[in-house]
């Protein structure tokens, strides 16, 4: 089942430039003073139109310096620019509940939509939603990324599946095993799928042809297995909610570490910054965190809101060396910023 609504609205754009120009006598020798540096920090939060909107997924389009989120609550796609400024369009099924968002092919951004069973796709400039039905009311499209084959994968934890699909919206989908609530996805450094299934206490994994799927266990029982990324090491890492870990396994299948992330309290999003640090949201502590790989160093930096519950995080506008992160903060109606 395909269904189009077509939109007029668009994205407001604003870059900002800051220029500087003084008199003097030139420099012509000696070695020039560093820029100044800031410490690491949440240093922005940015109120979303409306109330009680609860913001879950989070992705940046880089070509077009914008972060896009969903609001699960209220059935919401939003955007916030460079101005700052935040607009919002309601999907076209009403109760719909997107959850995660990720960058596709072609200008196009996908979500997904446990309450109407559907996996949605908006372009760029707001242009047009379609939303694709998955012909079964138990699904519960959740997690999503982008192929190393241009499909878009996603997680279903209703009915213990992972579904691929096309720019068409044309679908497949792949049963694992029972009991398994797959959640959090990533396309790996071999080419294959990788999710955490915090219902087994597992990682699967399945090949980008759906013929073979693998599980692998992690030590800590119980560990509230939550979202999945790939390494720069070529390397599997993953956060533990309820045992507060950070996992690192190898595409092998061997599991190489668990590490400790106190004084964090929790551990939910994540993303591998420029600087080869992970940098997670702490939901429960009301976080940021940093997890070091070299020392196992872990460092936390409280959002400017308490009782924010920082949830799924994304790399901002890059501008090397520095870098910005934005994160959902789902209790209380915003969008963060991390500056380092």
């Amino acid at each position: 089942m395909l269904r189009t609504v077509r939109y007029a609205a668009g994205i407001l754009l604003a870059a900002g430039l800051l220029a500087a120009c003084g008199k003097g006598t030139p420099i012509t020798s000696g070695t020039a003073t560093p820029s100044p540096t800031s410490p690491p920090k949440v240093s922005g939060e940015y109120k979303i139109p409306g109330t009680n909107n609860q913001p879950n997924g989070i992705v940046a389009v880089g070509s077009t310096s914008t972060i896009w989120f969903t609001a699960g609550r209220t059935s919401l796609i939003g955007t916030l620019n460079t101005t700052p400024a935040i607009t919002t369009t309601p999907t076209p099924t009403k109760n719909s509940n997107p959850q995660a968002i990720a960058s596709g092919p072609n200008g196009l951004l996908w979500f997904t939509e446990p309450g109407t069973h559907e996996i949605g796709q908006i372009a760029v400039d707001t242009s047009g939603f379609t939303e694709f039905y998955l012909g079964n009311k138990a699904a519960t499209p959740t997690g999503i990324t982008l192929g190393s084959d241009g499909n878009m994968w996603a997680t279903d934890p209703g009915t213990d599946s992972i579904w691929s699909i096309n720019q068409s919206g044309i679908y497949n989908q792949y049963a694992i095993a029972p009991g398994s609530k797959p959640l959090g996805i990533t396309n790996g450094p071999d080419g294959a799928l990788w999710f955490t299934e915090p219902g087994r206490n597992r990682i699967g994994r399945l090949t980008i042809n759906g013929t073979s799927y693998t599980e692998y266990v992690v030590k800590t029982p119980n560990a509230g297995l939550a979202q999945i990324v790939e390494g720069n090491d070529n390397g599997i890492w993953f956060t533990e909610q309820t045992a507060n870990k950070l996992g690192r396994l190898q595409v092998s299948g061997q599991l190489t570490n668990e590490f400790p992330l106190a004084p964090a309290k929790s551990a939910d999003g994540l993303v591998q910054g420029i600087d080869g640090n992970f940098y997670f949201t702490d939901p429960v502590g009301s976080n940021i965190g940093q997890f070091i790989p070299g020392s196992g160093a872990v460092k936390t930096f409280p959002t400017k809101t308490p009782g924010a519950r920082p949830t799924a995080i994304a790399i901002g506008f890059e501008n090397f060396p520095f870098e910005s992160l934005y994160f959902t903060e789902s209790a209380v109606n915003q969008i963060g910023k991390f500056s380092y």
